[in-house]
């Protein structure tokens, strides 16, 4: 008995610390600092920090759990979390997250953090609120997913970062820090439980729902009206959770089951891509795996973090809080170390990586290229290949994909970076709605409300490729183009011209319909805008209203040429994986593979792409890896000359130094003759005076 006192006491006291009104500084951080799992059997504390029981009805709050051991302020501002946040490190350019709607044909890049492109989500009017019901599924919690904000969550003191709407956050509660997303072992946690609850708008029961830790009822998308949290009918309607019974220990602990070390399962998530091409998207079986993985690594391995969870994203430059522990996290680092060091820590060959040899290679292609850009991504095409992602097409939930499906983006873009060295990226075109400004910038407009406004006009139920741009041929049209009898036929059965012809009429038709519906749009939105220009953007092209009279096509739409790239053109975003070993390397064919006038690091082409590209021809704005590079292209030219003719040049050269060799041979041999012939003659004089008889007697 007394054990169990002491054992209370210093619990309580181990909690007063834990969560005490300290800093964080203050805090005593948990740890084990042991190789063997430490086995997590713990109290859970719902949303109002009361320990949880199999009656209890609220759910379970990472912050008022795992914060009891760990420091959660601390964490909150790691890389994952802060993701929101514009006072964060921005670091290296990264896919951005894509505001898409098929119904408007919408794929708005926006971002908080400081990059090189995309917008800013209050640049299009969008609060915390819509950013975490729309992309919170894809998210571990924190940031403005915490009613709205950021900031020093531990003193209260925190920042507002836009406009909120109060009264539905108090009733969805905070997307929280939710450790076990990346903490739980494989298999323990659902993740599409937990995107199906933040739907709901369900924000605060998200954990509970993604641990199966009960059965939860009740949905706060579904209270409409006003809208009280004190009021009963209100209270009536609020979720409520039915914790399993047998989850919970005789001492009323439950056993979390979770890694230190988050595995890579949990990395899949939103880290998954999939390549598409004309069959659709590529199956698994069809891909390798990243070479690292093969080799049985994890993504931590490289990609590792402390408490504070400032993630090693890799690429050399980083601003990292622990400098000198990442250097050896990125590929040089690895594989080459620095050189010359004596420091242990900065050497090659850490978690036993081969130290490449690059036999051959001029250093110049060190100071050209980076290392993913021979290394890295898929095997690069005559053409940048379609691409869908995690973040952007929701990878890793049942469903059915084509493949075209919006956002449009690409992978395989060889272009370069501030550092000058050239890298694979990932790229789209963005395409939206918005005004436009008398410096040629644009600014967007909020989807949602685009959509109201246009709902009469673009009269789209769902996509706007499929219904706009191609629509269905009627029987009549059918008829106009193949003929009454094969028009009858089933589509299937139509041979490739009766395709082609088919699917000309329709991008004919797509023109018509999109130039006269986008027009009236924009015409609905200047009404509700006032006195300014309405544009839609896709593919670089920048539409508005032809008041000037120069369509000469009658629909009121013209294109503006704009030189605004910064808010109509390409964004991209380096990309590192999947890493493919050395015998799948660019370059591994010969210095032709590259330095050859169809050399795919040069040749390859890109075009825009994006929900209006499907009615343009296939040339149309197609750019070389070569022209987004910057390179010259008499040089190139030059280069690739001077390649070609290699292997011939070294024959030819091989060849003159063997006759030369010959030559220098018989010469040789020639002038050792004489030089015998010559001592010979100069040790034997009577040998002189013979050998002159037969002359002489010829003579006679």
């Amino acid at each position: 008995m007394m054990r169990r006192t002491v054992a209370i006491v210093f619990f309580a006291m181990l909690t007063v610390v834990a969560v005490g009104t300290g800093t964080a500084a203050e805090r005593a951080e948990a740890r084990s600092d042991g190789d063997a799992r430490y086995l997590h059997h713990i109290d859970l504390y719902d949303t109002d920090n009361r320990k949880i029981t199999a009656e209890s009805t609220l759910p379970y709050s990472p912050r008022n759990t795992c914060g009891r051991c760990h420091d959660y302020n601390t964490i909150s501002h790691g890389w994952h979390f802060n993701a929101f946040d514009s006072t964060a490190i921005s670091g290296r350019d990264g896919e951005p997250w894509i505001w898409t709607d098929a119904r408007t044909g919408t794929q708005l890049p926006l971002t908080y953090r400081d990059w090189s492109h995309s917008f800013h989500p209050s640049q299009a009017g969008l609060s915390p609120w819509q950013m975490t019901l729309k992309f919170g599924g894809r998210l571990p919690g924190g940031g403005p997913g915490e009613n709205g904000s950021v900031g020093d969550i531990e003193t209260g003191q925190e920042e507002q970062v836009a406009e909120i709407d109060p009264p539905r956050w108090q009733l969805s509660g905070s997307l929280e820090v939710d450790c076990l997303a990346c903490h739980a072992v494989s298999g323990a946690y659902d993740m599409n439980e937990r995107r199906s609850q933040i739907e709901k708008q369900n924000f605060a029961w998200a954990p509970t729902a993604a641990l199966r830790l009960g059965e939860i009822k009740g949905d706060v998308s579904r209270i409409r009206g006003k809208i009280d949290p004190a009021d009963e009918s209100v209270q009536k309607k609020m979720p409520t959770v039915t914790y399993d019974a047998r989850k919970f220990a005789l001492d009323g602990s439950v056993f979390v089951d979770l890694v230190r070390q988050p595995l890579s399962n949990a990395c899949y998530q939103c880290h998954s891509q999939r390549t598409v091409d004309e069959q659709g998207v590529q199956q698994r079986w069809i891909h390798d795996e990243d070479v690292h993985l093969r080799a049985g690594m994890d993504c931590v391995d490289c990609h590792r973090n402390g408490l504070d969870h400032d993630m090693v994203r890799g690429f050399e430059g980083q601003q990292h809080s622990n400098p000198d522990a990442m250097v050896t996290l990125s590929c040089a680092g690895c594989h080459l170390g620095q050189e010359g060091s004596s420091d242990p820590a900065l050497l090659a060959g850490r978690l036993g990586s081969p130290k490449p040899l690059h036999e051959g290679l001029p250093p110049i292609h060190f100071e050209k290229l980076a290392c993913t850009a021979c290394h890295s991504g898929p095997m690069i095409d005559e053409q940048a290949q379609r691409l869908m992602t995690s973040l952007a097409h929701s990878l890793g939930e049942k469903g059915r994909r084509k493949g075209d499906e919006l956002p449009a983006m690409v992978s395989g873009v060889y272009t370069k970076r501030a550092d000058d060295k050239v890298y694979p990226h990932k790229a789209m075109w963005p395409a939206y709605w918005g005004v436009l400004n008398g410096d040629d910038s644009i600014t967007p407009l909020n989807p949602d409300q685009v959509y109201d406004w246009t709902r009469k006009t673009l009269r789209v139920r769902r996509d706007f490729i499929d219904e706009l741009m191609l629509p269905k041929l009627k029987s009549d049209q059918r008829k106009e183009v193949l003929g009454e009898e094969r028009a009858r036929v089933d589509s299937e059965e139509w041979n490739q011209q009766e395709q082609d012809l088919i699917g000309k009429r329709q991008q004919e038709i797509g023109q018509q319909n999109f130039r006269e519906k986008v027009s009236a749009s924009l015409k609905a939105i200047e009404k509700e805008i006032g006195d300014r220009t309405a544009v839609y953007v896709s593919t670089g092209q920048v539409y508005a209203v032809d008041s000037e009279g120069t369509d000469s096509e009658g629909t009121g739409l013209r294109e503006i040429e704009s030189s605004n790239e910064r808010d109509t053109g390409m964004i991209t975003w380096p990309m590192a994986h999947n890493v493919r070993p050395a015998g799948r390397s660019l370059g591994v064919g010969g210095c032709v593979e590259c330095h050859s006038d169809d050399g795919l690091i040069f040749a390859s082409t890109v075009s825009p792409v994006g929900p209006v590209n499907r009615i343009a021809n296939d040339s149309d704005g197609k750019v070389t890896m070569a022209s987004l590079q910057g390179v010259d292209p008499l040089q190139r030219l030059a280069w690739n000359q001077m390649f070609s003719g290699r292997k011939t040049f070294k024959y030819f050269i091989a060849g003159s130094i063997a006759i030369l060799v010959c030559v220098l041979m018989i010469g040789l041999g020639m002038l050792s003759v004489h030089l015998f012939h010559k001592a010979e003659l100069k040790n034997n004089p009577l040998a002189s005076s013979d050998s002159s008889t037969p002359s002489q007697e010829a003579r006679r």
